[in-house]
């Protein structure tokens, strides 16, 4: 592979994960204990085009809203979230697993007060 191929084969491979990776911001756009983050799953959210994962649960099924993932079971959803209600949420064994202001509740994930 000449020289030329190399470099170009870097830029493809660069532009392709930094679509993938998430926005900038915490590693891999997670904003488990920083919901003011933008974008990043456990963001505060109006609507789904504020997410980079493109859902944002409702206000009424998350208070604040959040950005984060549907699902149908904990497989569904990233590692260290579960599913609960359709929605993915953070999962907790005490309240410091979870952001500021949200609580671990008795299924083991994170909700806002």
């Amino acid at each position: 592979m000449t020289r030329w191929h190399s470099s170009l084969l870097g830029l493809v491979l660069g532009a392709l994960l930094s679509v993938t990776c998430g926005p900038p911001g915490p590693p891999g756009g997670d904003c488990r204990f920083d919901p003011a983050c933008p974008g990043g799953v456990g963001g505060l959210c109006d609507r789904d085009n504020e997410c980079a994962s493109g859902h944002c649960c409702e206000k009424d099924s998350c208070a604040n809203g959040m950005c984060t993932f549907k699902c149908e079971a904990d497989p569904n959803c990233p590692a260290g979230m579960r599913c609960e209600g359709g929605t993915c949420y953070f999962s907790c064994n005490s309240i410091s697993d979870c952001a500021p202001g949200q609580k671990c509740t008795k299924d083991n994930v994170c909700h806002w007060d």
